[in-house]
């Protein structure tokens, strides 16, 4: 079982677009099996490229951050390509969204809420593998601000691998994962 997340940039050589893929089969060892990541690719080829990567994973469920450029990508996936495993969430602190807007709609509250759940599965129960380095160091450098929000300390690093890390993962998240998966069982922290 496999997963995407998603975190895109504008393609002008700054804050980059990438894809995080994980396998999710055993919650005992979850694996980054690959990372796409571009700095100077457009929203819409970034798009092509997307669909190319999901294709080859399987056409697994993909939870892209629409915020700013992401909602590009996500609306031309859904509506060009016909992607229907599109996770969505984050309409009011977290809650499910029906509605047209696909995504991950990043604000305060889900960011803090994909961040804590991805600390859960990486810190507290050990059982993601990163294979690439960059990834590493970028989690090396990924902090909480004074002011609450999360990003990179330093401000040459980017975040785009954690951020991308966080929303593959969020779809460990309970409400998120009930839509896609059956549950067999939770574990003592009822995840």
């Amino acid at each position: 079982l496999y997963v995407v997340g998603v975190d895109v940039g504008e393609g002008l050589n700054l804050n980059a677009s990438c894809a995080q893929i994980l396998d999710i089969t055993d919650l005992t060892n979850i694996e980054q099996v690959a990372c796409y990541n571009n700095r100077k690719i457009s929203p819409f080829y970034f798009t092509q490229k997307l669909k190319e990567i999901l294709s080859q994973w399987g056409n697994p469920p993909v939870s892209i951050e629409r915020n700013n450029c992401g909602a590009q990508v996500v609306d031309n996936l859904k509506n060009i390509y016909g992607y229907e495993n599109i996770v969505t969430w984050g309409a009011k602190a977290g809650e499910y969204s029906p509605s047209n807007r696909f995504g991950i709609l990043s604000h305060t509250n889900t960011k803090s809420r994909g961040v804590t759940n991805m600390r859960y599965w990486v810190n507290e129960m050990c059982v993601v593998r990163i294979r690439d380095g960059k990834t590493l160091l970028e989690l090396k450098d990924f902090i909480r601000f004074p002011n609450g929000t999360w990003g990179s300390r330093t401000p040459s690093l980017m975040d785009d691998r954690v951020m991308a890390l966080v929303w593959a993962l969020i779809i460990l998240e309970n409400e998120i994962c009930q839509r896609f998966y059956e549950i067999l069982h939770y574990d003592e922290n009822q995840r």
